[in-house]
């Protein structure tokens, strides 16, 4: 459904309290908060400033997902073909590609969607199921984030709507691909996606 990669995007805004530890629920609950005010900020209106508030949103972005789990679950049994420096590379490069290309459907979709926060499981001390719900055209679409907490920060690395899980959907597309290129190739692939999306 083409509306999946907004909904992605409306959930980036999990970024950990600097004060205190906070529940996963409650975590996400402050803190896509935080990212809807930037969206809904006027001085943003201006097309001029597009750029000024994807920067903002980024550095939320950066903030809440655990990019390296969701690399290293993606890539699966490949993460292992990776030398050191190639996987910091690959996490850099696959986290900046996915920023650019959720943040611009972000910001293009977004019109004042509605968030429920439903529920919290604790799988162990630090790994936690968040369910919550976006509203969109009077249709209620759920949605499960599966956080991690590393140092007291509870993070993003997975999340499944619409039938959609991100680790899942991404792994199917990058199998067949991994099995021909080496890590240097698939990193050169996505800064060419990266490259596409800035021109």
């Amino acid at each position: 459904m083409r509306y999946r990669a907004f909904f992605l995007g409306l959930i980036i805004f999990s970024a950990p309290s600097v004060l205190f530890a906070l529940e996963p629920l409650e975590t996400v609950r402050q803190n896509i908060e935080k990212g809807i005010r930037v969206l809904e900020d006027p001085q943003y209106q201006d097309d001029s400033r597009r750029q000024e508030q994807q920067q903002i949103l980024w550095e939320i972005m950066q903030q809440t997902y655990d990019f390296q789990e969701f690399s290293r679950k993606v890539l699966a049994s490949h993460w292992y073909k990776f030398s050191p420096a190639q996987r910091d590379e690959f996490v850099r490069v696959f986290s900046e590609f996915l920023g650019k290309f959720y943040l611009e459907k972000l910001q293009d979709r977004y019109s004042g969607q509605k968030v429920n926060f439903i529920s919290q499981q604790m799988i162990s001390s630090t790994r936690a199921l968040v369910n919550i719900e976006v509203s969109w055209k009077k249709v209620k679409v759920p949605l499960t984030l599966r956080m991690t907490n590393r140092s007291g920060q509870w993070k993003v690395y997975d999340l499944s709507a619409l039938g959609i899980n991100a680790v899942g959907n991404y792994r199917a597309q990058l199998k067949s691909i991994l099995s021909k290129e080496s890590p240097m190739q698939i990193i050169a692939r996505l800064k060419g996606k990266i490259a596409a999306l800035d021109g």
